[in-house]
């Protein structure tokens, strides 16, 4: 068929749903101009969420449409060259290939590497490692003395190297230039590392939100279960002043504006293809990152900043402009709804639903991260995996409903945990829209919690676990 649509689909890292005006961030100051030309033009979803709040599990789970407790991954352990992947899977690329289309994609993917998702994968300006190259050092250095603030904020970049990220727009605007052709129905990736921690924003972007004012919720307490006190307790965000927080929001969304404007980049040259009319727009995020909020940094928790994604799907003339849909969302279900909106038949191993076909949204959805071994990689910044208690970064499950959430552990150091330990977090988005309050111990919600208990441990049941690998024997920097 060659009028099925192209598919133009762009990722960020560590990308939070309220640093986007079109999503209503809380700082007027903060603009994303280009962004919002997606979500004008096609609909936005306001309570989608991923399937793990960590990179690699997040990202397996989007790319084979499949939960972690179906393909085995629950942490960055998934992408290492000694992972044990043992599933059968098929990725969404691969089903848009046999289909006819061209699949390329261009920047970060973060797969497990049994994975082969793309004919055309390039890397390039997707690694980490580059952060560093070309930072000042004397502009912020100063301010970043604790291993904590590092693992926030890196610097600013001023060369004399290319910024990494730059390459990823250049590339993305070449291909659309140069390759893109009426009649040849491609599925193009523009995936990028940024605002991923250490946030490191380019000259002239640094400086550009200095003045932000003091973020709500910054350096609180920790208002919900042990698991997530530990998290902070290991990330010692009490050390950080309030200025050190400031600068970490300020750094973060000027990074998330040079982000917008490499959108706006790729945007143009789709325009400029005249393939723009025929192209499905995606944009959204693998998960998202604590700032400060109630004493987190990084991820690895249900914590709505990290938790909930920003979503946008536009297609000219074939879906609404600038509809908003609040129903439960999950990452995985991107895939059945392009196969939809392409008339390509999705793989029977994919789960989740087609987002406009006319199936009734679920009642709940689930996420998970963690192994819950002896050792599984706890921090990104530590190089064995284990809290300071000498445990495992334990296995946690997460289920939502519109009204709820409740997260709990479901296993640590290699068995299923008792109800005792369980560790429930349970919070009540109609009366506590920023998650901030455990109503795990109010009577008033014994009926609700036991209710979402029971779903989670039959969820966590079904569970695959691939063999166990030591974080010891094949720990890899700066892949995250």
């Amino acid at each position: 068929m060659t009028d099925r649509p192209n598919i133009v689909w762009i990722m960020g890292d560590e990308f939070r749903t309220d640093s986007l005006s079109c999503y209503g961030t809380p700082f007027p100051e903060v603009v994303t101009p280009h962004i919002d030309r997606i979500a004008a033009s096609g609909v936005r979803f306001t309570n989608c969420y991923c399937n793990s709040p960590i990179c690699v599990p997040a990202r397996t789970s989007f790319m084979t449409a499949t939960l972690p407790e179906t393909n085995g991954v629950y942490g960055n352990e998934g992408s290492w060259a000694s992972f044990p992947w043992d599933r059968d899977l098929v990725t969404l690329p691969e089903v848009f290939t046999a289909a006819g289309y061209r699949t390329i994609n261009f920047g970060k993917t973060h797969l497990p590497r049994a994975l082969h998702a793309w004919e055309t994968d390039e890397h390039d300006g997707a690694d980490l490692g580059n952060f560093y190259v070309g930072t000042d050092p004397s502009l912020r250095d100063d301010e970043i003395y604790t291993p904590t603030l590092k693992a926030a904020i890196g610097g600013t970049f001023r060369g004399p190297a290319e910024f990494p990220g730059n390459r990823v727009t250049r590339n993305a605007v070449r291909w659309l230039g140069e390759e893109a052709r009426a009649g040849e129905p491609f599925f193009l990736g523009v995936g990028y590392l940024q605002p991923h921690s250490p946030v490191v924003p380019p000259a002239p972007y640094a400086g550009l939100y200095d003045a932000l004012p003091w973020p709500e919720g910054v350096g609180d307490a920790p208002p919900g279960s042990d698991y997530e006190r530990v998290f902070a307790g290991e990330l010692r965000t009490d050390a950080l002043s309030p200025d050190e927080f400031r600068r970490i929001h300020a750094d973060y969304h000027a990074l998330v504006r040079w982000l917008d404007d490499q959108v706006g980049a790729v945007l143009d040259a789709l325009e400029a293809s005249g393939l723009a009319e025929n192209t499905i727009v995606v944009l959204e995020a693998d998960h998202g990152v604590s700032l400060g909020e109630s004493g987190r940094l990084q991820k690895h928790t249900f914590s709505p900043e990290v938790h909930r994604i920003p979503r946008l799907i536009a297609w000219p003339g074939r879906l609404p402009a600038g509809q908003v849909r609040g129903d439960l969302v999950q990452s995985l279900d991107l895939a059945r709804t392009l196969c939809g909106l392409a008339g390509v038949e999705p793989a029977p191993t994919f789960q989740g639903r087609d987002l406009f076909g006319a199936e009734t949204p679920p009642e709940m959805i689930f996420s998970t991260i963690g192994f819950g071994e002896p050792e599984s990689r706890a921090l990104p910044n530590q190089v064995v995996g284990t809290w300071s208690d000498g445990t495992g970064w334990p296995r946690r499950s997460c289920v939502r409903t519109a009204r709820y959430r409740l997260d709990m552990t479901v296993r640590r150091n290699g068995a299923m945990v008792s109800p005792e330990e369980e560790d429930p977090c349970l919070v009540d988005l109609a009366l506590d829209p920023r998650e901030t309050v455990n109503r795990a111990g109010d009577p008033h919600y014994a009926g609700v919690l036991e209710t979402l208990r029971a779903a989670l441990r039959a969820h966590a049941a079904t569970a695959h676990a691939p063999a166990y690998v030591p974080t010891y024997s094949a720990v890899e920097r700066g892949v995250n």
